[in-house]
């Protein structure tokens, strides 16, 4: 065997190694290279990763001298140190080397390293390796696992031809009369042909760049795994029309997470699968890139761009090819490096021309901030806008892919459960899009019930069946690993068998009479919610009227002494739930006028909480920090030009994510007025258009302002103790005017309805003392084990000291706060044992006894 042949394929360290070795049996006057050599050469090579991984083992190579000391058979007498002739491998040494190859082809390497040949040794049956190991205690399955983790690590796909010519090699070597030659790894690009080895090669399929690295969505195969796509006729027509084009056509797909942009491209590709295309596309094949594969072991300087100039090369000289890249942002920067391209400046010039068809997905984020950036990608691709399906829209897609998940889940998905998961997800589910989130809870509610089925007879059998076939693969494909072919047999023949058994167990399933399925029906999506919110199915699947029915008593119990504003409020929220209302405007618009602490934001706080059952659904805005004129950037984004135009803004996305909430402008009357005027626009048309020309919606939302103008007109008619005795229509028409003067009467006009807060009284104050006593009583139970009773004549005396016409329900709960936490710091100072306790005064101070 030629040496030169060899090296020419082996990595700089590994040709070393076997220099070394060829050199140390010189050196010893063998006339043969052994695997002891190539082992002890291995062992002191530094900066390999052999010796990286036998230096961890503690291996001292005077043991392997030794043994090549003891070797009087290999010494040639007539061999001189100074000769030039080399010696040459023993059969050992090339049956190693030759599994090295083999192991390296495999793996699609296009080098064999000192990885490759150290993971050949620990498979050999040479003596002196194995007594190596067994002196040395070396445990082979560990050192296997190191390098197979190693190997699985590196450079994963090599040229085309290079595999091609190795295994035409590889099969020259079966079928050659040369028993002893070795095979060869492919030769370098940069070789001359001529001195390539020649072999008579097989005539195979030829495997090219995109079989290796995109999957085909036209193919029939394909498609089994696909959902077909519910409507988006118009996204999908324009798709068409951009493909159709002469340059440019390459159209890219905008959207929210889940709503849809890959299953468009998908719905194409059946579209084209079943014909149902115009004569254009008729023929073509839509190849989705897998970049990450693409990315997936490019270890040098060049392999990542040389694989996707392959994948161009081969689509530009197959029109009928068009590439879809998903998550289409990701190809910038990807594989850059220092003085190389990113995959975005290698696909430009073929986008520019015309000659690559080329289909993009990407989220609004994500082509905002990678793609708009580059203005040079971005005007080569066409923006198609995919907006969020209406409710009706999802109820279809969702009847049109049932029968998927319902075969899958083995259940039968009811009308009535299609409907509750569009509703539940669009009113409760803030942070994904339809369809996606109500085809979730579809799913997850189906997985529910499928776990709780119990398998039959049958299935078990076949499940134990599936069990063996998985066994018996294991043991084969381990027999023939290690070489042990007469095992891999008979693993093989019982393998046969158990199929055997598999394919008539599946007749007899298959003719067998199938148990009624169990339905889906709404309440089961309501439990899906009800483990994710924490909130009752029984409340989620209340009538939205009867909601409202029971709405007033519910604002009473924690809203005290405005029994008027609460009446007014519900009237309003009945008239727009009833559909009286204009459908662009918000749901509701309020205006809460009243003195400080009288129940405006409270009110706000409790209206979210009850209508969508959620604290978060409150959206609180403090105008006081909108008081200048830039302050409007705030709810509209920054300008261009501006930190922070790219980033979006975050109120609008609160209302995006959360379209089902109430939004509070508190204070309203401190705000600059081209902030209150952007207010005009929410109440008119029942939207906001932000600094990116983006518009947010607000139909579903509760628009409330709260405002202490007027005010002083509640002191000027006598009001504190006792009913209102001045005339509160005059008061109410006086503060209405108040609020057109120092607002604007357009905004005042939009609302719905202006609601006047009263004063508290004194009754009114008696109640809260009470309502918050038993608040801090439950904590108290809570936290401290304690209970606290109180009479009504010293609720009569909290509610006496806490009772302010200016400050209202605030100061009564500072007060309680104060006197029960020092009544109680005295309690656990002195460590008693007591858990009841009431609260007394004497000598105007309180105590607990």
């Amino acid at each position: 065997m030629n040496p030169e042949q060899l090296l020419e394929r082996f990595s700089t360290h590994l040709r070393t190694v076997v220099a070394k070795a060829m050199a140390m049996a010189t050196s010893l006057s063998h006339d043969k290279v052994t695997p002891a050599h190539l082992f002890v050469v291995l062992l002191e090579e530094k900066g390999s990763i052999a010796n990286e991984i036998l230096s961890k083992l503690n291996i001292n190579p005077d043991f392997i001298y030794k043994i090549l000391d003891n070797k009087p058979e290999l010494v040639n007498q007539n061999i001189k140190i100074q000769t030039a002739t080399l010696p040459e491998l023993n059969l050992m040494s090339k049956k190693i080397l030759e599994k090295s190859m083999l192991l390296a082809y495999e793996r699609n390497h296009t080098h064999i390293g000192t990885e490759h040949l150290l993971l050949g040794m620990i498979y050999s049956t040479d003596k002196d390796i194995k007594d190596i190991l067994h002196n040395f205690k070396i445990n082979i399955a560990d050192i296997e696992e190191e390098i197979e983790n190693i190997l699985q690590s590196t450079s994963k796909f090599p040229d085309i031809d290079d595999v091609s010519n190795m295994m035409d090699q590889l099969e020259g070597l079966v079928g050659g009369d040369n028993s002893s030659a070795m095979p060869l790894p492919p030769a370098s690009m940069n070789q001359p042909e001529q001195n390539q080895i020649s072999r008579p090669k097989m005539k195979r399929p030829s495997v090219t760049a995109l079989d290796l690295f995109t999957n085909n969505l036209t193919n029939p195969s394909n498609q089994k795994n696909i959902d077909p796509v519910i409507g988006r006729e118009k996204e999908i027509e324009r798709v068409i029309n951009i493909l159709a084009r002469r340059t440019k056509n390459n159209p890219v797909l905008i959207g929210e997470p889940g709503v849809g942009k890959t299953a468009i491209v998908e719905g194409l590709a059946r579209r084209i699968t079943e014909g149902d295309v115009p004569d254009v596309l008729k023929r073509k094949k839509i190849l989705s890139l897998d970049l990450t594969l693409m990315l997936a072991g490019t270890i040098y300087r060049g392999e990542f761009e040389a694989r996707l100039k392959q994948v161009i090369d081969e689509v530009t000289k197959s029109p009928d090819c068009i590439l879809f890249i998903d998550e289409l942002h990701n190809i910038i920067g990807a594989g850059s490096s220092q003085g190389a391209m990113d995959a975005a400046n290698i696909l430009k010039p073929a986008l520019a021309r015309g000659s690559l068809r080329c289909i993009g997905a990407t989220t609004i984020d994500e082509y905002k901030k990678h793609v708009s950036h580059d203005p040079a990608l971005e005007r080569r691709f066409q923006a198609i806008n995919v907006e969020e399906p209406s409710k009706e829209e999802t109820e279809q897609i969702l009847q049109g892919i049932k029968k998927y998940y319902e075969n899958f889940h083995n259940v039968k998905i009811t009308d009535e459960a299609i409907t509750t998961a569009v509703e539940l997800s669009v009113k409760y589910i803030h942070d994904n899009f339809l369809p996606d989130k109500a085809i979730d809870l579809l799913d997850e509610a189906s997985a529910a019930i499928k776990v709780k089925n119990k398998l039959s007879n049958h299935e078990i059998k076949r499940q134990k069946l599936l069990d063996e076939i998985d066994h018996y693969n294991i043991q084969k494909e381990e027999s023939i690993r290690t070489e042990k072919f007469d095992d891999a047999s008979v693993w093989k023949k019982r393998l046969e068998g158990v199929n055997k058994k598999l394919q008539s167990l599946e007749k007899i399933i298959s003719k067998a009479k199938q148990p009624l399925r169990k339905k889906v029906m709404g309440a089961d999506i309501a439990k899906i919610l009800e483990n994710k919110l924490n909130i009752q199915a029984n409340i989620l699947l209340q009538n939205e009227w009867d909601e409202l029915e029971t709405l007033p008593n519910r604002l009473k119990q924690n809203i005290i002494g405005q029994d008027e504003a609460i009446e007014k409020i519900v009237k309003s929220l009945k008239q727009s739930y009833l559909g009286l209302k204009d459908n662009k405007k918000p749901l509701a618009s309020f205006a809460f006028i009243g003195p400080s602490g009288v129940g405006k934001t409270e009110m706000a706080k409790i209206l979210a909480k009850e209508l969508y059952h959620d604290d978060k659904a409150l959206i609180k805005l403090d105008m006081s920090e909108f008081s200048e004129q830039h302050s409007t950037s705030k709810l509209l984004g920054s300008p261009a030009g501006y930190i922070g135009h790219k980033e979006r803004n975050h109120f609008t996305e609160e209302i995006r994510k959360r379209p089902y909430c109430v939004v509070l402008f508190d204070e309203v009357d401190k705000a600059h007025a081209d902030v209150t005027k952007l207010l005009l626009q929410i109440l008119d048309e029942g939207e906001l258009t932000d600094s990116a020309g983006k518009k947010t919606h607000f139909h579903h939302a509760l628009i409330i302002l709260t405002t202490n103008l007027g005010a002083e007109l509640f002191k000027t008619t006598g009001i504190g103790f006792g009913k209102v005795e001045a005339n509160s229509k005059d008061r109410d028409k006086s503060i209405v005017n108040k609020l057109k003067e120092d607002l604007s009467s357009a905004l005042i006009n939009r609302l719905d309805n202006v609601i006047i807060f009263n004063p508290l009284t004194k009754a009114d104050i008696k109640n809260i003392v009470a309502k918050n006593f038993k608040l801090i009583n439950e904590k108290l139970q809570t936290n401290n084990k304690l209970s606290i009773k109180a009479t009504n004549q010293i609720l009569l005396d909290l509610s006496k000291d806490s009772f302010n016409v200016e400050e209202g329900a605030r100061q009564v709960e500072r007060i309680l706060q104060d006197i029960i936490q020092e009544a109680v710091i005295e309690i656990l100072k002195k460590k008693q044992n007591k858990q009841n306790y009431s609260l007394v005064k004497k000598a105007g101070k309180y105590s607990l006894v």
